[in-house]
């Protein structure tokens, strides 16, 4: 997967948003260096139903601002966190009942 720059991974997410239905606050925002084990393993997302997405930012501190973007300015859900050296990618999941955040 090719490293997106911080405006295409905002429009990527708000289009998925906008595709999965709910508020911006019905979404968890988050970075990570390993999405699918955070998203399924953490998360508690199943995999077959379940709305999310995920891209690959050019560096830990773009997916940071990316994830407080969306935190900040959309009001969605996530823990503010410092990011590592490996905390490339950013993603985003509807929230529901069976999910952990």
């Amino acid at each position: 997967m090719a490293a997106k720059s911080r405006s295409e991974i905002i429009d990527d997410i708000e289009d998925c948003i906008g595709r999965n239905g709910g508020a911006f606050g019905e979404w968890y925002v988050g970075i990570t260096g390993a999405p699918k084990a955070k998203l399924f393993s953490q998360h508690k997302l199943k995999e077959k139903g379940d709305a999310w997405i995920s891209r690959l930012a050019k560096d830990e501190l773009e997916a940071q601002e990316v994830a407080e973007y969306f935190r900040s300015t959309r009001k969605t859900k996530g823990g503010a966190s410092s990011a590592a050296a490996t905390d490339l990618y950013v993603y985003a999941y509807k929230i529901k009942s069976h999910t952990k955040p």
